[in-house]
């Protein structure tokens, strides 16, 4: 997968898909929590490259209930995904990042190189009942 489907921020035009803003292998400068809570604004740290991996699935809490025990039970949806896998281009560590927090490098222009939108799927492969019972 090289792109982030039914992103809660994506691309705009001819995009029924909600194909996110953010691609696979971008590399960002990932900051700590100090950067984002210095009251003056302190200086980003750009020496750490970190590049995004893959898109993980989101989870629903109590989705649906289990026939047998009558509890409500969780279950990973595609189609959520809100967090991230990146991995360290300097050590090789992997972390879970939110994909908002990517977005927000992306904003401050935290990255290596820019790298733009990830490019629209093939739509003439798109069917709409099929995305419409994918995203409910």
């Amino acid at each position: 997968m090289i792109r982030q489907y039914f992103a809660q921020r994506c691309q705009g035009g001819m995009n029924p898909l909600c194909v996110g803003v953010v691609a696979l292998g971008s590399i960002y400068y990932l900051q700590d929590e100090g950067f984002f809570r210095d009251r003056f604004g302190g200086r980003a740290v750009c020496r750490n490259p970190w590049i995004v991996e893959a898109f993980l699935n989101g989870q629903y809490h109590a989705a649906r209930r289990d026939p047998d025990t009558g509890r409500w039970v969780s279950v990973f949806m595609a189609g959520r995904s809100d967090r991230a896998v990146v991995r360290s281009l300097r050590d090789g560590r992997r972390q879970e990042v939110a994909v908002r927090t990517l977005q927000l490098h992306d904003d401050l222009g935290l990255w290596k190189e820019p790298t733009g939108y990830p490019p629209l799927p093939d739509l003439r492969l798109y069917r709409r009942s099929a995305a419409t019972t994918l995203a409910a």
